[in-house]
């Protein structure tokens, strides 16, 4: 439904090929991301989500279904300006959500704990 039409229609479901990468992000939203998009001349130009936990900031941004990128951050790495990233991953939006998604709680066995690598073209939030 298109809300404040005065006849609401529904909109058609998606083509099948984009259902992985839609469940990924409703996923992501089930998770606790919060969401911002930066709009483009009378269109969406990406979508951007992220989460603040366990001391660790997790973002992603998806221009399209094939192109995201999704990257870790420690808190205290970005209030020292620090933008290395503990990990990221690009790729199609369900690959890098699933993989973000995947990762351990932040300081628990297995997580990625270096600092190393700078992920391109992500904006950051401030830490809370």
């Amino acid at each position: 439904m298109v809300v404040g039409d005065a006849h609401p229609r529904r909109l058609a479901p998606p083509e099948p090929w984009l259902r992985p990468h839609i469940e990924a992000l409703e996923t992501s939203v089930r998770r606790g991301f919060r969401f911002r998009h930066l709009p483009s001349t009378g269109d969406i130009a990406e979508v951007q989500g992220f989460r603040v936990e366990h001391g660790a900031i997790d973002i992603f941004r998806a221009r399209s279904a094939d192109d995201a990128l999704g990257a870790r951050f420690r808190v205290e790495d970005l209030e020292r300006g620090s933008s290395a990233a503990l990990w990221h991953r690009c790729g199609p939006v369900a690959d890098v959500v699933t993989e973000l998604l995947a990762l351990p709680p932040h300081d628990t066995g297995g997580a990625p704990g270096l600092a190393a690598v700078r992920a391109p073209d992500l904006w950051l939030p401030r830490p809370p």
